[in-house]
C-alpha cells in the first residue's frame, strides 16, 4: 500500500526544490563584492558576456583590481553565468543566479537518481531532503562557481548511464529482446556520452563520471559481452561502437564547449606560416614524433623541417597552448592556502573553507563552505556500511562452494562481479552508488596541488542517497524505525537552520558565532 508520501511524490518533491530555490535566492545578491574564487569566475563570465578574448588569453594584466581571468577551467559554467549577467546586469544576481538554478536542479537531481535506482519515492524525498540542507550544497548554489554546475552534469550522467544499464540488464536476461531494444541502447548510451562530455566541458573533474562509464563498461565485456555479441564480427563493432560513443563522442562534446573561443578567431590547428600572437603560438621545441623519428633515422633536419615554420620548429595553436598552460600550471602549482584541505578531512566534514567575512560591533557576518554534520557523519556510517555490505557478500561469494564444472576461484570470482553489476539488484544497486561516490572525490588523493573542500560537492547527493537508502531500511526493520528516521531528520534540519546564517552571511553574534559555528577547532 503507497504511503502518503509515495501517492503525493511530485508534490513533495516541488515543494523540497522551491524550498531549495528560497534558501539558495535568499539575499544572493546582498553581498556585492566578489566572494572568495569569484574573483576568477566572475570577472571571466563578464568578458564571455563582454564577447571579449581575453576570457581565454593567460598572459594579460589583472582585469579589475585583485583579480585574474580564469582560463584554468573549460568554459560551460562560465557560458551559463555570462547569461545570467546578459539577463541581470553586471551584478552580483547576474553572476550568481546561474548557481542557484542549479542548485536547485541537484535537488531535483538527487531525488530523481535515487527514485531511479532504488524504485522507491520515499528514498528519493528523504535524499533530496538531506541534501537541500546541507551547507556546502547551499554555498556553492550562492556563488559564481564552477562546483554546482559540475556537480548537477555529474548526477545526470549517472542517471542516463543507469537508466542505459537497466535496459541492457533485461537484454542480457532476455536475449530475444535484444533486435527491439537495441535502438534505444544506443540512444541512452549516446546520452550518456554526451552528458559526460558536457561535465567534462564545465570542469575537469567531470572525467570522473566518464571513469565510472568506462569502469562498468570494462566489467561488462570482461563478462557478459557474448551475451548481445555472440560473434567475433559483432564483438569488434560492439568494441568500435564504444570507443566511438564513450571515448571519442565526450571529447568531441569537451572541444564543442570552446566553441564561442574558435568564433572568437582562436585556433584548433594553425595553418599560418609564421606565429600569430593569439592564434598560432611558436615553439623552438620539435614535436614527439619528430624526435622519435630522428632518434631512429639520425636524420635531424628533414623531419624538423616538415613542420618548421617562420623561424619556429612549430606551431602550437591556441587550444593546443591553452591546455598546455593548464596542466603546465595544476602540475607546477606550489602555492598553500590557510584553508586547504585534504580529501579525508572532506569525508570527515573536518576543515570548512572560510570564504567570506564582515565585522560589525560585536557581530560577524561569515561565509563557510562546510557540510551540514548530521548529513555528513550519518552519511559516513552509510558508507562505511555499504562497503562492509559489499565484503561481506565477496567474501561470502568466494567462499561458496561450488559443484560441477565450473568451480574454481576464477568462476567465483565472475560470479560476485555479475552479482555486482547487475543493477537490477539491490547489491548492483549499492555497488553502482558506492563506485559513484568514490569516484568523484576519491581521486582527489593524487593531485598534487593544493586542494580545498568544496571539490567534494559532487560526491554529497550521492552520500545523501546513501544515507537514504540506510535510512529506508532502518524504517522498514525495526519496530520504531519511523522514529529514529525522523530523529535523524529533525537533527539535520535543526543543524541547518542553526548554520544558516554561517552559511550565507547573515550577521550573528559574535560570542555565539565562537562557541557555536567554531565548537569544533578545525571549523575556525
Amino acid at each position: 500500500m503507497q504511503t502518503w508520501l509515495e501517492k503525493n511524490y511530485k508534490l513533495c518533491l516541488l515543494i523540497l526544490c522551491f524550498f531549495a530555490f528560497v534558501v539558495r535566492f535568499y539575499r544572493v545578491g546582498e553581498i556585492q563584492s566578489y566572494i572568495f574564487d569569484e574573483v576568477y569566475h566572475t570577472v571571466t563570465a563578464k568578458l564571455i558576456a563582454r564577447n571579449d578574448v581575453r576570457a581565454y588569453e593567460w598572459w594579460n594584466d589583472p582585469i579589475e583590481p585583485n583579480t585574474a581571468v580564469d582560463w584554468l577551467h573549460p568554459p560551460l559554467a562560465k557560458y551559463t553565468q555570462a547569461l545570467g549577467i546578459k539577463v541581470f546586469g553586471e551584478t552580483p544576481m547576474g553572476w550568481r543566479i546561474s548557481s542557484v538554478l542549479f542548485g536547485v536542479g541537484v535537488i531535483y537531481l538527487t531525488a530523481e537518481l535515487a527514485r531511479l535506482i532504488f524504485k522507491d519515492k520515499r528514498i528519493a524525498l528523504i535524499a533530496a531532503f538531506l541534501a537541500s540542507l546541507d551547507g556546502l550544497l547551499l554555498v556553492q548554489s550562492r556563488l559564481a562557481m564552477n562546483d554546482i554546475h559540475v556537480t548537477f552534469w555529474l548526477l545526470l550522467t549517472f542517471i542516463v548511464y543507469f537508466w542505459y544499464r537497466q535496459l541492457l540488464q533485461k537484454v542480457i536476461d532476455h536475449p530475444q529482446q535484444l533486435s527491439a531494444a537495441r535502438s534505444m541502447l544506443f540512444k541512452r548510451l549516446v546520452l550518456s556520452g554526451i552528458c559526460a562530455g558536457v561535465a567534462m566541458g564545465t570542469k575537469w573533474s567531470g572525467l570522473f563520471g566518464l571513469g565510472v562509464i568506462w569502469f562498468f563498461e570494462l566489467l561488462f565485456l570482461l563478462t557478459k559481452l557474448s551475451a548481445i555479441a555472440p560473434t567475433k564480427v559483432k564483438a569488434l563493432k560492439t568494441l568500435l561502437a564504444r570507443f566511438i560513443i564513450l571515448v571519442a563522442l565526450p571529447f568531441a562534446v569537451y572541444f564543442l564547449s570552446y566553441t564561442h573561443m574558435f568564433l572568437q578567431g582562436k585556433s584548433f590547428v594553425c595553418e599560418l606560416d609564421r606565429p600569430l600572437n593569439g592564434e598560432c603560438y611558436c615553439s623552438q621545441e620539435s614535436s614527439t614524433w619528430v624526435s622519435v623519428m630522428k632518434t631512429v633515422t639520425g636524420n635531424d633536419t628533414f623531419w624538423e623541417s616538415l613542420e618548421a615554420r617562420g623561424g619556429c620548429k612549430r606551431l602550437i595553436s591556441h587550444f593546443s597552448e591553452l591546455h598546455h598552460q593548464i596542466i603546465w600550471y595544476q602540475t607546477t602549482l606550489e602555492a598553500t592556502h590557510n584553508y586547504q584541505s585534504r580529501p579525508l578531512e572532506w569525508f570527515l566534514n573536518l576543515r570548512p573553507v572560510w570564504m567570506y567575512v564582515k565585522y560589525d560591533e560585536g557581530k560577524i557576518a561569515n561565509i563557510y563552505a562546510q557540510g551540514n554534520p548530521v548529513l555528513f557523519w550519518f552519511g559516513d556510517l552509510a558508507v562505511i556500511t555499504t562497503v562492509l555490505a559489499l565484503f561481506v557478500h565477496m567474501f561470502k561469494q568466494l567462499n561458496k562452494k561450488v559443484t560441477g564444472k565450473s568451480k574454481g576461484l576464477l568462476h567465483k570470482v565472475r560470479e560476485a562481479v555479475l552479482a555486482f553489476t547487475d543493477v537490477n539488484t539491490g547489491l548492483g544497486k549499492l555497488f553502482y552508488l558506492a563506485v559513484a561516490y568514490f569516484a568523484v572525490w576519491f581521486p582527489w588523493n593524487l593531485s598534487p596541488r593544493i586542494m580545498f573542500f568544496y571539490h567534494y560537492t559532487p560526491a554529497v547527493p550521492l552520500l545523501a542517497i546513501l544515507l537514504a537508502y540506510w535510512m529506508m531500511r532502518v524504517w522498514r526493520t525495526y519496530k520504531h524505525g519511523l522514529l529514529y528516521v525522523g530523529l535523524v531528520l529533525l537533527a539535520a534540519w535543526v543543524v541547518f537552520l542553526l548554520f544558516f546564517p554561517n552559511w550565507t552571511g547573515i550577521p550573528v553574534n559574535t560570542k555565539f558565532a565562537n562557541s557555536v559555528y567554531f565548537s569544533i577547532k578545525s571549523w575556525k
